[in-house]
């Protein structure tokens, strides 16, 4: 969950915690104001006595959102691409195109169309390093999608190629 706001305070402090986490206080404010900019936005605000695990809620439940990833086109090779191209030119007759996509500026790969996403990409034939990627990218991120753009993001940490 992403929350932007702006905000004028006499005195902000965050302190870094754990897994991520940040505490943040805030002098200067109306917490109602606070309280109102996070409603609008769409989650609620809970106000703790005590730090607690959970401040801010969502009332989407979790399998009504996707989460994805957005990278380079780069982290695939030249074969990868062609594979991925005649893949996604085949038309819905209950082939792999309904969930490789071409987006035009790459290939978006919709990862929870497919009980078993990494072995119907190593049966397609693509590279052990796209394999690799995309296994990587849905157990740390639980990637539901993978977009390989053109224009994207090279990920640290994974090899790139060019094509």
């Amino acid at each position: 969950m992403k929350l932007s706001l702006t905000v004028e305070a006499d005195t902000v402090n965050v302190l870094a915690l754990n897994m991520g986490r940040i505490s943040v206080d805030i002098d200067g404010i109306e917490l109602t104001d606070l309280i109102d900019v996070v409603c609008d936005n769409g989650y609620s605000l809970r106000v703790a006595d005590a730090p607690g695990k959970l401040i801010v809620e969502d009332p989407l439940p979790p399998v009504s959102r996707f989460n994805g990833i957005q990278c380079s086109a780069a982290h695939i090779t030249r074969e990868d691409h062609t594979i991925l191209d005649q893949i996604s030119l085949q038309h819905h007759d209950g082939s792999n195109s309904d969930w490789v996509l071409y987006t035009g500026y790459g290939y978006l790969l919709r990862l929870n169309a497919r009980l078993y996403p990494a072995l119907e990409l190593k049966r397609m034939g693509l590279s052990k390093t796209c394999r690799r990627l995309v296994v990587t990218l849905m157990r740390r991120y639980s990637a539901g999608i993978i977009h390989f753009d053109a224009s994207g993001e090279q990920l640290p940490g994974f090899e790139t190629f060019d094509c």
